[in-house]
């Protein structure tokens, strides 16, 4: 099990890396297209491009978990159980690091923005457990069915390629356009709370029902 946990924890480093790097690159595009930008205002914006970026990585990188790293695990001779609970381990600390990113920069940062974010974090929270479950079952599909998880994937990546080139278009008023974005993220919806809640149960469910079957391929 220490060797699982050592595994799923240099794999949560690495997804962060993708995280701070994609977050890196939309607050270069802001400073780029932002006339007399406010550092303090990007400061309070950039923990949204963050869950952003972990959104983006970890659908994709729940994906290429199921079908790449799973497989190796077995193959390493570690348990179904050990690799089922190793994974809650890594998505549950990716989510922990990117919210609690978060919060310390809207502490650190004052404003109204920085308001807005500490109020919205319950909502990014579900919302990137949903993420997390909707990535695993991505994955979980891919296996099954790789055309359809094909399919799924490029349409993800057409969806971020969008959100980039919309920060990256035109003239960006970087307080007005967040806040309005963001301002319906303050209220928590009870549907979200319950769609988070059973993609998570439905997302365990398949995990261990796949491991069960799943061949160990060298």
């Amino acid at each position: 099990m220490r060797r699982n946990v050592a595994f799923w924890t240099r794999f949560t480093w690495e997804t962060a890396g993708v995280c701070a790097a994609i977050t890196g690159v939309l607050a270069v595009v802001s400073i780029l297209k932002t006339d007399r930008l406010d550092f303090s205002l990007l400061a309070s914006v950039v923990p949204y491009f963050l869950c952003f970026s972990a959104v983006f990585s970890i659908m994709m990188v729940n994906t290429g978990a199921q079908t790449l790293y799973v497989p190796l695990l077995l193959a390493m001779g570690e348990t179904r159980r050990n690799v089922l609970l190793g994974f809650q381990y890594y998505r549950t600390l990716i989510i922990a690091v990117t919210v609690g990113v978060c919060a310390l920069v809207w502490l650190l940062v004052p404003g109204e923005l920085s308001r807005t974010g500490l109020r919205s974090i319950p909502t990014l929270l579900f919302g990137l457990l949903i993420t997390s479950a909707a990535g695993s079952l991505l994955g979980t599909l891919t296996v099954k069915w790789k055309w359809a998880g094909t399919v799924l994937v490029v349409l993800m990546c057409g969806v971020a390629g969008g959100f980039i080139g919309f920060v990256s278009a035109g003239d960006l008023n970087l307080a007005a356009d967040t806040v309005q974005m963001v301002s319906y993220l303050t209220v928590l919806p009870w549907w979200l709370v319950m769609a988070a809640l059973a993609l998570f149960a439905a997302d365990i469910l398949f995990q261990w029902l796949l491991l069960r079957r799943r061949e160990v391929k060298l």
